[in-house]
């Protein structure tokens, strides 16, 4: 037998009570503002309609999330607007008579080509803000070249859906490899419209002259080869969609 040794009263050990521990507080401090307005625009009459356009674009804009973006007012004649391409000073300038969703998104898009997330270049600064969402065209690019029928300062949301159907295609055939996506979207437009230019009308500053419309429509199919469903589907589907709508209008 083992016998095992007494503990007395005084032995037990008592258990330490917890502590609770001291709650830290983590002061962020406030966020980023998602603006920052110059004094032209805090002064201006249309401060609350200008605020309620950016805020509405902006929304299709998830790049641009925890940055403030400098907004003013263009003042030069014949400008619609500006965009910074310093990406540490991101900033629009826009004109609050002529604030159509369009050139704000156009601005916006300058904004993430100058985060390199979008190709430089006018042209494809118009065709990135087109693909964003059809409920920001409202108003015709003005680098890309379109139709006459929707070469207008308003389009319908059947034009502005086609704008961007047509405009996505063209971005899923860049990430295919085709180099030429502009000239084949600008192309693939006209032949479909049936209608182009006429035939004494000079081309726009700074553009490249068009080619016949027989000679546009046999290169829009390959070259829209890489976009979802093929080119049978581009040819048989989207074109056929942009001759129902502007040839309704033309005639």
């Amino acid at each position: 037998m083992i016998a095992l040794p007494y503990r007395g009263a005084q032995g037990v050990r008592r258990r330490r009570r917890a502590r609770p521990l001291e709650q830290l507080a983590l002061e962020l401090g406030p966020g980023r503002p998602r603006w920052e307005f110059s004094r032209l625009v805090q002064r201006s009459p249309h401060q609350k309609r200008i605020r309620e356009r950016i805020e509405f674009v902006r929304y299709f804009f998830p790049e641009l999330e925890g940055v403030t973006v400098r907004v003013g007012l263009a003042l030069k004649p014949g400008v619609l607007g500006w965009g910074s391409l310093d990406p540490e000073r991101p900033g629009i300038w826009i004109r609050p008579r002529r604030l159509e969703y369009f050139t704000i998104a156009h601005e916006m898009t300058h904004l993430l080509q100058a985060r390199k997330l979008v190709p430089r270049g006018e042209r494809a600064c118009d065709l990135w803000a087109l693909a964003r969402t059809p409920l920001v065209v409202d108003a015709a690019p003005g680098y890309l070249r379109l139709p006459r029928a929707l070469r207008k300062r308003r389009l319908s949301s059947a034009e502005a859906a086609l704008l961007c159907d047509g405009a996505r295609r063209a971005i899923a055939a860049r990430e295919a490899g085709d180099r030429r996506y502009l000239r084949g979207f600008e192309e693939a437009m006209f032949a479909a419209a049936g209608s182009g230019r006429s035939a004494g009308a000079s081309p726009p500053p700074g553009s490249v002259p068009r080619t016949s419309s027989r000679r546009s429509a046999s290169r829009s199919g390959p070259r829209y080869a890489g976009c979802p469903g093929g080119p049978a589907e581009v040819l048989s589907g989207w074109l056929e969609r942009v001759r129902r709508v502007v040839g309704g209008r033309s005639r």
